[in-house]
């Protein structure tokens, strides 16, 4: 959003303060820039993550008025093929499924281009708006509400995530409960009896953010209790079509007090039978946050704390387990306005990405690829978002094998650096290649020295920087110097990499990040 006017009388000087505070460009006096050493690791990875590392959600509250699920036909929305991985439903409220309601979906309409006509696309567009602004309502009152969603609903989400090579995974609801509070399976079963009839391939979640429930819902389940009901629904799956499907949770929040006691029981009672231990974690709550919050290295650093406890409980009670961030983004509460759907938001998703990878999670799930709020990846008008192009170039670029970088000398957490294996299905890239991920939150351009047995390497950057007058507040970005944005409908534009001399520093200007591959770097662990 461009900055109003100002009056008239307002001193030449003040203006531009203003027009420089209002842009989100960085406030004081530019630094003189300033070059570092890098220090790489590269003989072992210290992790390695999956595939899917990059995965991210859908607002299944698109289904409380299951005319929007319509949107999932719309060909821009495509868009998440090429991202790939896993696609997890969100529900908000308590969803139950009506096994004989709604007309299912034709299968493979929904992924045909111009699925959907025009004027029903052009109409839903227009009441979209108020439906969002219903959602986030009902959001903030931070209350959860009964729904149903039909055999309809399901086969949409569904044939989405199927047509654009994705995995999906369905929660079901953990607060229908007896008398006794043991989970009623009932309505799960008849969910499962739907999709063993349709042949679907789906993993499954129980519940979402349990530690929540007694403050939603009114209904408390302790973490004992909830791992006896995984139990139960295991049986299910066992007694089903679905006995090889992946079971996650338990989706709890931020590791925090009881959360952390309820985390612990759980595991011990229900461990076993998932495959996967899920969490969710948010830097902020989304109707407070700054711009220097999302710009600043304390903020940054809470993650790994979080991380740090979670991985502390599993060690101690499922220690073979993988752990997942099933839910993540910048701020709660559907994001923060004018910061999670910008430039500057880039800043927590790329360095969340890179220690999420060095700690040991296994996959990263963004919250969310549409719906309601302001950390989705693509906008209203299904338009690429900064953090949809920065997911874009991560997948397109990072491979799944972790080392250590860091960064020599001191103030090093205003420049932070990952390292991966390159992407070896990249076309220009091949196995030994390695890719440098780095974000500089310095009012200075820093410049970064490979080690010497790297230095002489021919490096291709892809720098990442606001597009526009909104400065670090721009909703849309430019590579390597180009504005990013759609072809048309369907077609992405080219990530064209710059490459850099041999012997070269590598360029990183204030506030901003990117990736730089180093080519021919012939590591062994990455052949």
């Amino acid at each position: 959003m461009l900055p109003l006017p100002p009056p008239p009388l307002l001193p030449l000087l003040l203006i531009g303060l203003l027009g420089a505070l209002c842009s989100g460009a960085p406030e004081g006096p530019v630094q003189a820039e300033a070059t570092v050493e890098l220090d790489f690791s590269t003989e072992q990875p210290v992790h390695l993550v999956s595939p899917a590392f990059l995965s991210f959600t859908i607002d299944a509250n698109l289904a409380t008025d299951p005319r929007f699920l319509t949107f999932l036909g719309t060909s821009e929305l495509n868009m998440g093929s090429v991202l790939g991985g896993l696609l997890k439903k969100k529900w908000p409220t308590f969803p139950s499924f009506a096994a004989g309601g709604g007309t299912p979906a034709r299968v493979g309409d929904i992924c045909k281009s111009g699925a959907i006509p025009s004027g029903l696309e052009e109409r839903l567009r227009l009441e979209w708006p108020l439906q969002e602004q219903l959602l986030l309502r009902e959001q903030y009152e931070k209350k959860f509400k009964n729904s149903t969603y039909s055999r309809g609903s399901v086969d949409m989400l569904y044939t989405f995530a199927n047509c654009s090579g994705l995995d999906l995974i369905f929660g079901l609801n953990a607060l229908l409960r007896t008398a006794d509070m043991h989970w009623d399976n009932s309505n799960a079963q008849l969910l499962l009896d739907y999709c063993s009839y349709k042949r679907y391939n789906i993993s499954w979640e129980l519940g979402n953010e349990p530690n929540s429930f007694l403050k939603k819902a009114g209904i408390y389940v302790d973490g004992s209790q909830l791992g006896e009901d995984f139990v139960e629904l295991h049986k299910l799956l066992e007694k089903s079509t679905f006995k090889k499907a992946k079971l996650y949770g338990p989706d709890v929040g931020q590791p925090r007090g009881k959360t952390v006691k309820m985390l612990r029981s759980f595991l011990k009672t229900g461990g076993e039978v998932i495959d996967s231990v899920t969490w969710h974690h948010y830097y902020l709550n989304g109707r407070i946050a700054t711009k220097e919050d999302f710009l600043n290295p304390d903020v940054l650093d809470t993650f790994i704390l979080s991380v740090q406890k979670i991985l502390q409980v599993v060690e101690e009670t499922r220690p073979q387990k993988k752990v997942w961030l099933g839910e993540t983004s910048s701020a709660y509460g559907g994001g923060a306005p004018l910061l999670s759907n910008t430039f500057a938001a880039g800043f927590m998703w790329l360095d969340k990405l890179g220690l999420s990878a060095r700690m040991g999670i296994e996959v990263v799930m963004r919250q969310v690829f549409f719906g309601a709020g302001n950390y989705h990846l693509v906008d209203e008008n299904f338009e690429p978002l900064p953090d949809y192009w920065l997911s874009l170039l991560f997948k397109k670029l990072v491979g799944t094998r972790v080392f250590m970088a860091n960064v020599k000398g001191p103030d090093r957490n205003k420049l932070r650096v990952y390292l991966h294996c390159t992407n070896s299905n990249h076309p220009r890239y091949k196995e030994g290649d390695l890719t440098l991920y780095a974000l500089n939150l310095h009012n200075a351009t820093m410049r970064l020295k490979l080690p010497y047995h790297f230095f002489d390497k021919q490096v291709d950057k892809y720098l990442v920087k606001p597009s526009g007058p909104d400065g670090l507040l721009s909703t849309s970005v430019q590579l390597n110097g180009q504005i990013l944005k759609m072809v048309d409908d369907q077609t992405l534009p080219a990530l064209t990499e710059k490459p850099l001399r041999p012997g070269s520093s590598l360029g990183l200007p204030a506030f901003s990040y990117g990736f730089f591959v180093i080519r021919n770097a012939k590591v062994p662990a990455c052949i």
